[in-house]
């Protein structure tokens, strides 16, 4: 009897360096799930030459169809699951070792996170990278993502009713697709999530999708950039004259190298050759929740979106949750996933000692993003 890794672990898995190629391949498999923990301690050694080099989550979380979950043997920690998994549940890693697929640990991982961890797991997930701590930078980039937003659906409809299932159908709505890392993510997240979320409400139409642009310096010439966010008014709307996409690119460290400011250089023009403005974020803007938002009431302006008008304790509001929505995300770094416990401290710091102590008892709606 093998080990079927699962939740965390899983994604622990998928993450590793050496399975890149495969994973970019697509190949799922059919597995059984074990019926109990094994006795044999040589099974968690096997899943230990399977994870990343550094320490991985403790327990060693794996699925087995018999037994309770939370059941714990050899360094192992099992969750049970009694009805069969569709096909295609699963990715062999080695010979005695599977793992959950990518679409299987966004529903088995999806009750445990928070809204905003969800989908900074989902847009992993869909995206061009993987968080690798050990890594330079905390990650590497992936020539294709691990599923699609179809593939992810048409599992969904597969597995049926589940725990996980409609979280991960709401959340899906709202994650990125393409994204080339968790900082663009995150980005995205904040221009493109609903005022009551904290974000700005513009429309996210796509990201490091191909750009046909001419060459500045061979003029009828084309080639292609792939911006990292593309925002945009709703397809259906008139222009009136203004730009029907804006381009935002996030550029981090490496873009300082002389290399590359020509390279970017190169895409700003073309870009701009295109009648698509190009708006730029570092690190320092990206920080600073007054530039954002001066930042966004231009986007707005090139987009010809409406004026809103809100009262100021309504104004105030909205800008409090842009806060909040900006220092979660900094604590979300795809490894330790704790937002709940910060959720429920945050609901107990508000309320009183009675509340406290039923709150302690629930699980806070605002996990969840409903709120």
């Amino acid at each position: 009897m093998g080990l079927f890794l699962s939740h965390t672990t899983a994604l622990e898995a998928l993450r590793r360096w050496d399975l890149r190629h495969r994973l970019a391949k697509g190949g799922r498999c059919d597995a059984p799930v074990p019926t109990a923990l094994p006795a044999e301690k040589g099974l968690r050694r096997a899943a230990l030459r399977v994870l990343p080099p550094a320490e991985p989550s403790r327990p060693i979380e794996v699925i087995v169809s018999t037994g309770h979950s939370g059941a714990r043997a050899n360094g192992l920690f099992a969750h049970v699951t009694q009805a069969p998994l569709p096909a295609g549940s699963a990715i062999r890693i080695s010979d005695h070792v599977v793992c959950s697929a990518p679409e299987l640990v966004a529903v088995q991982m999806a009750p445990s996170l928070t809204l905003l961890e969800l989908l900074c797991l989902l847009s992993e997930l869909l995206g061009l990278y993987a968080i690798c701590p050990e890594a330079e930078g905390g990650m590497f980039e992936r020539s294709e993502p691990l599923t699609t937003p179809e593939r992810l659906r048409a599992y969904l409809d597969a597995l049926g009713p589940r725990p996980g299932t409609g979280l991960v159908r709401h959340a899906l709505a709202l994650a990125c697709v393409r994204s080339g890392s968790p900082r663009e993510t995150k980005l995205a997240l904040r221009l493109s999530l609903r005022p009551g979320l904290g974000g700005y409400g513009l429309g996210l139409l796509a990201m490091n999708e191909p750009v046909v642009v001419e060459r500045i310096y061979d003029p009828g010439v084309t080639g292609i950039r792939r911006p990292d966010i593309l925002v945009g008014r709703p397809r259906d709307a008139t222009l009136s004259g203004a730009a029907r996409i804006v381009a935002v690119e996030y550029n981090g460290r490496h873009h300082d190298l002389p290399a590359r400011i020509t390279q970017d250089a190169n895409r700003s023009n073309e870009l701009r050759a295109r009648d698509i403005p190009e708006y730029v974020v570092r690190r320092e803007q990206y920080d600073d929740l007054d530039y954002m938002d001066g930042l966004v009431a231009r986007i707005r302006q090139n987009l010809a979106l409406p004026r809103i008008g809100m009262t100021r304790r309504t104004a105030e509001k909205r800008r409090c949750l842009r806060q909040q929505l900006y220092e979660e995300l900094e604590h979300i770094d795809g490894v330790h996933w704790n937002g709940r416990e910060r959720a429920l401290e945050r609901r107990l710091r508000a309320g009183s000692s009675d509340e406290m102590a039923r709150a302690k008892e629930l699980v806070p709606v605002e996990a969840y993003g409903l709120e």
